[in-house]
């Protein structure tokens, strides 16, 4: 006979919504912190080719060493400022795309965070980048130095819009010189790849149906 006093199992004993319920559970800070750890890093690992990409693409100016030091063959070479609108430019394509790719690729990361890392990987790659632009430039002024009168010398871009020196920042900040720390920080064209990003995430989340983003919740 069967007992009629036992009840049914209601909606919740389904395991499949248990099962459901685990895998949204899992979602923890950590776990998305660790995510928008490896976004980072693999961000800021882009560097490397962002800054071939770079040299690559864009016009050099072209240098003759004289007697007492170095003239450029053209009057005004407009090389100067087009190694930073090159490097803007690249920076703005990259923001977006890496943007686009984690919102669709880490789909169940969705969220300030993840946002978070992206931000820290654009700038770090764009920082990777101008630190070997930095590299390249000062190769160029040392065979410059030593080249004889005469040799025609092709200098490598280099982004000039940007004032970034934490150390003289932090040692400002410990005299409480607020103004000259912030002058010390000024990432200029560093910052466009994640400005870039920043937009087209949200405006990604903007469009996105769920409250949570994430596409494992319900809408």
């Amino acid at each position: 006979m069967t007992d009629e006093s036992t009840p049914e199992p209601g909606p919740r004993a389904d395991p499949r919504v248990y099962g459901g319920e685990r895998a949204r559970s899992q979602r923890t800070v950590g776990r998305d912190l660790l995510a928008a750890g490896v976004l980072a890093v693999v961000l800021a690992a882009l560097g490397f080719p962002f800054a071939m990409l770079w040299q690559i693409v864009t016009p050099r100016v072209e240098f003759v060493v004289v007697d007492g030091g170095w003239a450029s063959v053209e009057t005004y070479p407009e090389g100067y400022i087009e190694g930073d609108l090159v490097f803007a430019g690249i920076g703005l394509a990259l923001g977006i795309l890496a943007a686009a790719l984690a919102w669709s690729a880490m789909r169940e990361r969705r969220g300030p965070v993840l946002l978070l890392g992206l931000v820290v990987g654009s700038v770090a790659c764009q920082f990777v980048a101008w630190k070997i632009g930095a590299h390249e430039w000062q190769q160029f002024w040392d065979a410059v130095e030593r080249a004889p009168v005469g040799v025609h010398m092709w200098r490598p871009p280099s982004v000039l819009f940007v004032e970034l020196d934490p150390a003289a920042a932090w040692n400002a900040l410990k005299v409480g010189e607020l103004t000259v720390a912030l002058d010390s920080l000024q990432l200029g064209a560093l910052a466009v790849m994640a400005l870039a990003a920043t937009f087209t995430y949200t405006v990604c989340a903007g469009w996105s149906r769920r409250p949570s983003l994430r596409t494992d919740a319900p809408e």
